[in-house]
């Protein structure tokens, strides 16, 4: 990648060892100067460059090398490594895109993250951390590892669940057992599986409030992604469209995600969309 890269950058590679580390490392490009930062890996990678990159001037560029890479195939980027370096050493060009901001309260403190592509707060967050468990299995079987641990967590974990979280959109006010917020055409961090919680895409954003998971609904709610049909008509769902932000206030704190990371446990959390927060590297022909 380096020598690809080379013969129209002057590269520096580098080698994060946590995310941590990698927002560290992408914070110390933007205090440099740097005009492009190439995250190379899974959506992960990405995710955490991209929070640093959020309302800077410094450019995202993604090489994917992970299981999944859902934002990758969202920009049109090349599957292949190598291609997808060449891609920044040929014609492409600089796109202004969205993210979603969430500012909220987290042991006591205030605590600002960002999403790409996904997030979401209770059963799907509960989602990630049971896959992350067996990273193993994540690394093999990649969207069907997601989708057994997504069966295997409402199951065991969500059907007597009571609701804990106060959310509201405007007028709009319900309590959840979970959150899940769609601003992007596809809801995913389940491979090539497309889902979408409306009847179109989001403007800005679609919400899915889950009242409750009781067992006999699980196959139903399962039927009903996989054919885009109607979740509002689910009885313990409501499918929320045309919503400017979201307020959520949790007790005890909900676990969050965000493009398949996790957040950590939110008391509190404001989430709205920033449009054109961040510049991302597309092939010139994505529209």
């Amino acid at each position: 990648m380096a020598r690809i890269l080379s013969q129209h950058y002057e590269v520096e590679p580098a080698w994060p060892q946590s995310p941590a580390h990698t927002r560290q490392l992408t914070a110390q490009a933007v205090a440099d100067g740097y005009d492009l930062v190439a995250a190379m890996g899974g959506d992960g990678v990405v995710h955490h460059v991209a929070h640093i990159l959020s309302g800077t001037s410094t450019v995202l560029a993604i090489i994917p090398t992970g299981t999944t890479n859902v934002y990758a195939r969202l920009c049109g980027i090349p599957k292949k490594a190598t291609a997808a370096a060449r891609l920044l050493t040929g014609e492409h060009r600089r796109q202004p895109t969205p993210i979603l901001r969430i500012d909220g309260i987290q042991d006591g403190t205030k605590s600002r993250r960002h999403a790409l592509f996904a997030a979401g707060f209770g059963f799907d967050a509960e989602v990630v951390k049971a896959a992350e468990a067996e990273p193993y299995r994540k690394y093999h079987f990649g969207a069907m590892h997601y989708a057994r641990t997504a069966i295997g967590t409402a199951i065991r974990g969500f059907r007597r669940r009571r609701s804990h979280a106060r959310v509201t959109a405007g007028t709009r006010k319900a309590d959840a057992v979970a959150l899940l917020i769609q601003f992007r055409e596809v809801y995913t961090y389940f491979g090539r599986l497309k889902l979408s919680f409306g009847a179109g895409s989001p403007t800005p954003l679609t919400t899915l409030v889950v009242e409750s998971i009781p067992a006999r609904r699980i196959p139903r709610i399962g039927a009903a992604l996989l054919r885009g049909a109607d979740l509002g008509k689910v009885p313990g769902l409501q499918v929320w469209e045309g919503v400017d932000s979201i307020d959520l206030e949790a007790d005890p704190p909900i676990w969050g995600q965000a493009d398949g990371e996790l957040t950590g446990a939110w008391a509190t959390a404001q989430i709205t969309l920033i449009p054109e927060a961040l510049e991302v590297v597309v092939p010139s022909a994505s529209k």
